[in-house]
């Protein structure tokens, strides 16, 4: 009987002593689950950058985040609706219908203020487009006037106003690549093709036959007035990396003038600075006739708001 008690309190005494051992290694498995998702949580709270699309803000902000950064103003899209960028110097964009754009460059509106609207018209593995601008280079000729720039205009002679119209057709073809395993698409090479004709409508005439400065001479007949040329462009948008973009472009302009053929360079990298801001600097050179400045340095910084482009409406994108 003895020997039956003490087997009974030893196994008692077994199960009181194991019960704390036991339900501290629940209670640890447990903090150690909690442990590893609040350490999860936190790592994804210190990453700005979506872990599915390197090209994106983590987090519930991801659905404001902008994702067009590489399609650039002269390529055949347009900006998501209702969204847009405002930029100093290159074109400010803006979207409030589908596949149509509307562009103003704030920096040279007082000189050379320009406007445009840019009609997407195909989408998917080609994008064509077609844009129609308006401009006036009235307002810098009368500054460089004023300021004595003799370089841009001969002082006392009379100033030509004018208007010019361009009309272009837009191509370019985006080439795709997988992200992180193929939960993402995104273009990293945009090829674009355009040809335009500009052509400038006479307000007040003037005796000058043709602008003498380079980046001028080869548009003398839309400057003075009553005449235009044809230009032809090839353009190359590159995803570089990750916050890295750059655009490299060849432009020909053609002319019945005496101006004659010439053909211009421009280049240009971007820097994605936050999901809204990103800075750019660039150069615009042209290889054709007249005197001074063949190369003009570019520097800008642009805010991009709204948000990013939508899925297609439908379960065939009807």
């Amino acid at each position: 009987m003895k020997n039956s008690f003490k087997l009974l309190f030893l196994i008692l005494a077994i199960l009181a002593f194991s019960h704390p051992f036991l339900s501290s290694q629940k209670r640890n498995k447990g903090t150690s689950k909690r442990e590893i998702r609040k350490r999860q949580e936190q790592a994804n709270k210190r990453s700005q950058y979506n872990k599915f699309n390197p090209l994106q803000p983590m987090g519930h902000n991801a659905s404001q985040a902008r994702a067009d950064f590489i399609w650039s103003y002269e390529t055949a899209n347009t900006v998501p609706q209702n969204a847009g960028n405002i930029s100093i110097i290159t074109p400010s964009r803006f979207s409030n219908r589908k596949g149509v754009e509307f562009g103003a460059s704030i920096g040279g509106l007082a000189v050379v203020p320009a406007f445009y609207l840019k009609k997407r018209w195909t989408e998917g593995r080609w994008y064509f487009a077609s844009r129609h601008q308006v401009y006036s280079y009235a307002p810098m000729l009368y500054w460089g006037n004023e300021l004595g720039y003799t370089s841009i205009y001969p002082l006392n002679r009379n100033l030509p106003v004018s208007i010019a119209l361009k009309n272009e057709l837009i191509l370019s073809k985006p080439f795709l690549k997988d992200l992180n395993c193929g939960s993402a698409e995104q273009a990293y090479i945009i090829l674009t093709g355009a040809i335009a004709y500009d052509y400038g409508f006479e307000v007040e005439e003037t005796d000058v036959e043709l602008m003498q400065r380079k980046l001028l001479r080869q548009r003398s007949n839309v400057i003075l007035g009553g005449g235009g040329f044809w230009s032809a462009r090839i353009q190359g948008d590159f995803y570089i990396r990750r916050n890295l973009y750059a655009t490299l472009a060849v432009r020909g302009l053609f002319s019945d003038s005496p101006v004659g053929k010439s053909v211009e360079q421009n280049s240009s990298v971007k820097l994605k600075l936050t999901p809204r801001f990103s800075l750019s600097a660039g150069y615009w050179m042209t290889f054709g006739n007249g005197t001074e400045t063949p190369i003009l340095p570019i520097i800008d910084l642009t805010y991009h708001f709204g948000n990013k482009q939508g899925r297609e409406e439908g379960l065939f994108g009807r």
